[in-house]
């Protein structure tokens, strides 16, 4: 996960004062920024494999689900995966700052967290044999396989769509204000 930070401010109190003015321009922005969630949603859902990463991960679900010792291991099943990978523009507390996202990916499907973040936090390399498999050198990628993997890679991209977006809507606001005030 790339440690860089795009923060864009206003956005909230800009869309809220501009839908007053011009309705169709708050449609243009969220359009933009629901069309970067898209594909990204898509291409990330793209990159899970049939198969489970390592040969010993279960496909069919355990009996006990809640049991310890590893019997409550998620199945790795591509469709629950795939469904678990979604976008929401929900708000919520991003940092410890309370700033709030415009938008965002989750993965909400436990074997697909799993296997998204084995390893990014606990780089116990030669100690953990479950996330040295994960990682090696013929696996596609290393920790932030699904989600933060198509967000790192497109990262410039997307943030100039959305950066450009808001902007125009905030000089449409800027205009909507101007023209009021005579």
């Amino acid at each position: 996960m790339s440690k860089d930070v795009i923060v864009l401010t206003g956005v909230k109190e800009t869309l809220k004062a501009l839908e007053t003015f011009d309705k169709n321009a708050v449609k243009e922005f969220n359009k933009i920024l629901n069309s970067e969630l898209s594909s990204a949603k898509k291409e990330a859902q793209g990159l899970v494999k049939s198969e489970p990463p390592l040969s010993g991960w279960a496909t069919q679900p355990a009996r006990n689900p809640r049991s310890r010792g590893g019997a409550g291991w998620p199945a790795w099943d591509q469709s629950v995966i795939k469904a678990g990978i979604t976008s929401t523009k929900a708000e919520g507390k991003v940092r410890r700052d309370y700033t709030t996202n415009a938008g965002a990916l989750k993965n909400r499907s436990a074997a697909g967290v799993i296997y998204e973040l084995a390893g990014r936090k606990n780089k116990t390399a030669g100690k953990n044999k479950f996330i040295d498999n994960l990682s090696r050198e013929d696996s596609p990628f290393m920790p932030s396989r699904l989600i933060w993997h198509v967000v790192d890679k497109n990262r410039n991209k997307m943030s100039e769509n959305i950066y450009n977006a808001l902007e125009k809507a905030k000089s449409t606001l800027q205009r909507n204000l101007l023209m009021r005030r005579g």
